[in-house]
């Protein structure tokens, strides 16, 4: 008995500690809103809007702190941003909001209506992972603004997000019958075929990507060779894919991923030399 008595203590102790240790050390929601609600009071607006972000990443239905947010925005000056996160926080807890109205002494002149601020909260709604209610806010805006072209593309990286590729490239289409010079459009059209196996529509719109992106953009540009590559691979186009890896290791050549698929590549079509020494280049950025 007083074996298993000194057991129990001991074990007492350990679980003490590890709360202690663990337990205390973990940041919540809470946390991070007083330390922004403390950013605030100082003047510190951009650590308060840093901090309150994390704080809506561990609980995105917290009213409180995307109300803090919203005044952290408007002392910024970031007036649709900071009506979008104060409609947040009324529509998830309306006597919270109404409570912290009155605890901060924050007075909403904003009339939280408009096209653009609807477009501000979808882009707050997607940013925080709220997909649903970003897509229903999006679709409200194209009901009194359907040539907003840039809404149409929010709206299908949306439904990209959530794997609704059918909606994604109806919504990228859109943009593109708009604004077809916007080269992220028929990038991430691209992406949406090629998800769906669309693959010779998928290069298509690769192939336009590449034709629209400056030549500056470099680390984009390989980014589409790369991906261009790859529907060439996937569609039997062995040299094609290959040729395109290559111009991706012209811009980065340290990209590891670029240097294994090219190994895969050689391979496939039996120069092993090559697929040899793709992957030992592979391996030893790997290290670094």
């Amino acid at each position: 008995m007083h074996n298993y008595r000194e057991f129990s203590r001991k074990n007492l102790v350990l679980i003490i500690i590890f709360c202690l240790i663990f337990g205390c050390s973990r940041k919540t929601d809470n946390h991070y809103n007083e330390l922004g609600v403390n950013y605030l009071n100082n003047g510190q607006y951009d650590y308060a809007i840093n901090v309150l972000k994390k704080a809506i990443k561990l609980n995105p239905s917290n009213a409180e702190v995307h109300f803090n947010l919203g005044r952290a925005y408007n002392r910024k000056g970031m007036d649709e941003k900071a009506k979008a996160e104060f409609s947040i926080s009324s529509r998830i807890d309306p006597e919270t909001f109404d409570e912290c109205v009155i605890k901060y002494k924050e007075k909403i002149d904003y009339e939280l209506t408009g096209a653009q601020y609807l477009a501000e909260l979808g882009n707050a709604y997607a940013e925080k992972g709220m997909l649903d209610e970003a897509i229903t806010t999006y679709q409200k805006v194209l009901e009194v603004q359907p040539g907003n072209y840039r809404v149409h593309y929010d709206l299908g990286m949306v439904y990209s997000k959530k794997g609704l590729y059918d909606g994604a490239v109806g919504e990228f289409k859109n943009t593109i019958e708009i604004n077809p010079g916007m080269p992220e459009a028929h990038y991430n059209l691209g992406m949406a075929y090629y998800k769906q196996g669309m693959i010779e529509m998928a290069i298509s719109e690769f192939k336009s990507t590449l034709s629209l992106l400056p030549e500056t953009n470099g680390r984009k540009t390989a980014g589409v060779h790369y991906k261009l590559g790859l529907a060439y691979y996937d569609n039997g186009m062995f040299k094609d894919a290959i040729n395109e890896l290559n111009k991706a290791l012209e811009i980065t050549p340290n990209d590891s991923r670029v240097h294994y698929q090219l190994s895969m590549m050689y391979k496939k079509i039996g120069m092993f030399k090559q697929a040899g020494e793709e992957l030992e280049v592979y391996k030893k950025l790997k290290k670094k």
